[in-house]
């Protein structure tokens, strides 16, 4: 992957691919709103050679997107990929804040948050697929390249799960994102090491966290319960936002949360948003 390796720029879009991804950021999010971006999303993915670097909410991206439905939905429908999710976030996310990033694709939430963040923030990004990770790695390094003061972030290429050691990851080849500790997905499996996410917090040296972002495919319990469970109270974060995927959960999440001081605070197509009340 070499062209992961040259400057953000360096794949600038045609003025029209511009201007068609221009219109559709600014589309309503109505079913109107969604058939025209899909179309166009067609449309700029069939006429123009991939990587393309794009400035989106601040954040810059080297977006590749015919593997990843993250990255188009990003691009082309911000009005609909979690957007009440990321307003939330950067609500309830102070300018020296710490956010923890579980299972962080290319970077969507990280990057936000790092706009977001003054110096004195945090951000720690946390994606076990190593072709993701180096995207995430440039993503972020490309968003704070001219930003002035901004946070410090890591990226750390591990799973997280509820105990220690290496497991197999199930790859999505159609879309990386979608790579999960969960066997889902036929295709290729490769072997990642994993953490305890106390474990995590604990290298990092954190003293308070006050975000959490957790999507990954199906094992969001086997993240959040264990440090739930055992955190002391001064590191639960505010807000803990995560993919809702019930069925595939072997331990009770949401019980978890509510014995934790937490309550739902928001429900979404995708996603389950928690907010801390004591």
């Amino acid at each position: 992957m070499n062209d992961i390796k040259k400057p953000f720029g360096t794949y600038t879009p045609t003025i029209k691919a511009q201007k068609q991804i221009n219109f559709c950021q600014k589309l309503s999010n109505n079913w109107l709103g969604k058939q025209l971006a899909q179309y166009i999303r067609k449309k700029v993915i069939k006429n123009n050679k991939m990587p393309l670097d794009l400035t989106l909410e601040k954040v810059k991206m080297r977006c590749y997107l015919t593997d990843n439905i993250s990255e188009r939905g990003f691009v082309f429908m911000p009005w609909r990929y979690d957007f009440e999710e990321r307003k939330l976030l950067l609500e309830n996310l102070p300018k020296d804040g710490v956010f923890i990033d579980i299972g962080a694709n290319v970077g969507i939430y990280s990057c936000i948050a790092a706009t977001h963040l003054s110096d004195k923030g945090r951000v720690i990004a946390i994606e076990p697929n190593p072709i993701v990770a180096e995207r995430l790695r440039f993503n972020l390094n490309a968003t704070t390249e001219n930003k002035g003061k901004f946070p410090q972030f890591v990226v750390l290429p591990y799973g997280v799960s509820d105990k220690p050691g290496e497991f197999d990851l199930y790859l999505d080849s159609k879309n990386l994102g979608a790579s999960s500790l969960v066997e889902k997905n036929s295709g290729n499996i490769i072997k990642i090491k994993c953490k305890t996410l106390m474990q995590i917090v604990e290298e990092a040296k954190l003293k308070q966290i006050n975000a959490i972002k957790c999507d990954i495919e199906g094992a969001e319990d086997q993240a959040l319960v264990p440090f739930l469970q055992n955190s002391p109270k001064e590191l639960l974060p505010e807000i803990i936002i995560f993919e809702n995927n019930l069925q595939q959960w072997k331990y009770d999440l949401l019980n978890t949360l509510s014995d934790s001081g937490y309550q739902l605070l928001k429900q979404t197509r995708l996603n389950l948003v928690y907010k801390r009340l004591y």
